[in-house]
C-alpha cells in the first residue's frame, strides 16, 4: 500500500485524514507547524513550514514509496473588501494555493511514472462569496485551478489529481459557531441532510480519491456539503 504525505495534518480535516490513512494501514508523513499528537504511532511528523520546499522534501524522504499527497493548508485574512490589502491577498494565496505547486511536482517526479494520486482540500468558498472572506475564496479558487492543471499536464506521467470542496465542517477553527446553539441551529436548517459535517466525513472522501477504486477519477471537484449548495435560495 502506498505512502502518503499530508501537508497540514494537525488541523480538523487534516487530522481526520491522517487518522483515516493510518486506519487503512498506510505509512504517513505530515508537515505542520503544530506538534504531533501523542497518540499516533508510526507517524513521521515534520514540524515546520509546509510551504517550504525543503520541509516538503524531508517528508517525502521520510517515506519510501510515496504515491499519495494531501494538501490541507489554508490561511485567512478576514476583513471587509474595502479594507483588504494586496499584501494580505498575496500571503493568503501563497499559503492556500501556491504552496501546492512544489509538492505536486515532487510527487510526479518521485513516483517516476508509477500511478500516483493527489487530493487538494478546497472549500465551497471557491465558488461562492461571503463577506470578509475574499482572500480565502481567491486562494481556494486558485487551488482548484492548479489541481485541474496538474490533472491535465501531469496525467501522462501517472498523476491523478482531484479536489474536495467541503461545506461547513465542525472543525476547531469554526468552534465558536457550532458551539453557539442559535448559530448551530441556523446552520443545520440550511442542510438538507439535517446535520453538520464532521471532519471524518471529509476524510472518507479524501481517502477514497487516493485509493484504487477511484483509479480513473481525475481533474474532478467533489463537493461534500450535505447538499447545502444545491438548495435554491428562494423564499418558500
Amino acid at each position: 500500500m502506498s505512502d502518503v504525505v499530508v501537508l497540514g495534518g494537525a488541523g480538523g480535516i487534516g487530522a481526520a485524514v491522517v487518522r483515516a490513512l493510518l486506519a487503512e494501514g498506510r505509512q504517513v508523513a505530515v508537515v505542520d507547524i503544530a506538534p504531533p499528537p501523542p497518540d499516533q504511532a508510526g507517524l513521521r511528523w515534520i514540524r515546520g513550514d509546509a510551504t517550504d520546499p525543503a520541509e516538503i522534501g524531508a517528508a517525502f524522504d521520510a517515506l519510501g514509496n510515496v504515491t499519495g499527497l494531501v494538501h490541507c493548508l489554508l490561511s485567512e485574512h478576514r476583513a471587509p473588501f474595502a479594507e483588504q490589502t494586496t499584501d494580505a491577498l498575496r500571503r493568503v494565496l501563497d499559503v492556500g494555493a501556491v504552496s501546492a505547486l512544489e509538492p505536486l511536482q515532487q510527487l510526479a517526479e518521485r513516483a517516476g511514472g508509477r500511478p500516483c494520486a493527489a487530493v487538494l482540500v478546497s472549500s465551497i468558498h471557491a465558488g461562492l462569496a461571503w463577506g470578509g472572506q475574499a482572500p480565502y475564496a481567491m486562494a481556494k479558487a486558485a487551488l482548484e485551478a492548479l489541481g485541474r492543471a496538474a490533472a491535465v499536464e501531469l496525467g501522462p506521467r501517472g498523476l491523478r489529481c482531484n479536489i474536495v470542496r467541503p461545506g461547513f465542517v465542525m472543525v476547531p477553527r469554526n468552534a465558536r459557531r457550532w458551539q453557539d446553539t442559535a448559530i448551530r441551529d441556523a446552520l443545520t436548517k440550511l442542510q438538507p441532510l439535517g446535520e453538520l459535517a464532521q471532519p471524518d466525513d471529509i476524510a472518507r472522501v479524501v481517502t477514497f480519491l487516493l485509493g484504487a477504486q477511484a483509479g480513473f477519477v481525475s481533474g474532478e471537484t467533489i463537493t461534500v456539503d450535505g447538499g447545502m449548495t444545491a438548495v435554491l435560495p428562494e423564499p418558500r
